[in-house]
């Protein structure tokens, strides 16, 4: 299917296990008939979430839970989708999405919690605070030190390539902050 092409170049960016976990879900896709009268949506969403969702969940409920979410977000997905601002920034979906996302990331706790998911193979994140200077330094008090911060993160960036924060993190600040979503209201999530 020529939907598949939307989310080949970041599937092939995932880690290898992410990656095998998704590519089953996009397989999965492409042989459901119900894909194909909505694919561009379908695959452009996961494309979208792929980097963030936890990957405990089945692949056939995870499916379900995408179609799910295409059917009752199908307007504003659409507009997004066929808004001119679409093509030169595709994150705007994630006025959407990052809905998804954290439906996603709660059933997966509830899930979790009630032994539903047993985690064969503990996944250990760890993270160092603070993870750049950019973090600490307030650039409107300190603009000398925030300057050399830039520099220094932007250094990181050309030696290391993509910065993975830029994932995730980011996207939960943006749900955290929402003052129209049921986890809004600058609660912690």
């Amino acid at each position: 299917m020529i939907h598949k092409k939307i989310i080949e170049k970041a599937l092939g960016n995932l880690e290898p296990k992410r990656a095998e976990y998704f590519g089953g879900i996009a397989r999965a896709l492409e042989e459901d008939r119900r894909t194909e009268a909505n694919a561009n949506i379908i695959y452009t969403v996961l494309k979208d979430v792929m980097d963030d969702l936890p990957t405990y969940i089945e692949k056939k409920e995870l499916i379900e839970l995408i179609f799910k979410f295409v059917e009752d977000n199908y307007t504003r997905l659409r507009e997004i989708m066929y808004d001119r601002k679409f093509i030169q920034d595709q994150t705007a979906i994630r006025k959407v999405t990052r809905y998804f996302v954290q439906q996603i990331i709660s059933l997966s706790f509830d899930k979790l919690n009630s032994g539903e998911i047993t985690l064969e193979e503990k996944e250990v994140h760890k993270l160092t605070w603070p993870y750049r200077d950019t973090d600490v330094i307030d650039p409107e008090e300190e603009p000398e030190a925030w300057a050399e911060a830039v520099r220094k993160t932007e250094k990181w960036r050309n030696e290391y390539g993509k910065d993975r924060r830029s994932r995730g993190h980011a996207r939960i600040d943006e749900v955290a902050t929402d003052q129209t979503h049921p986890l809004g209201n600058n609660k912690k999530v």
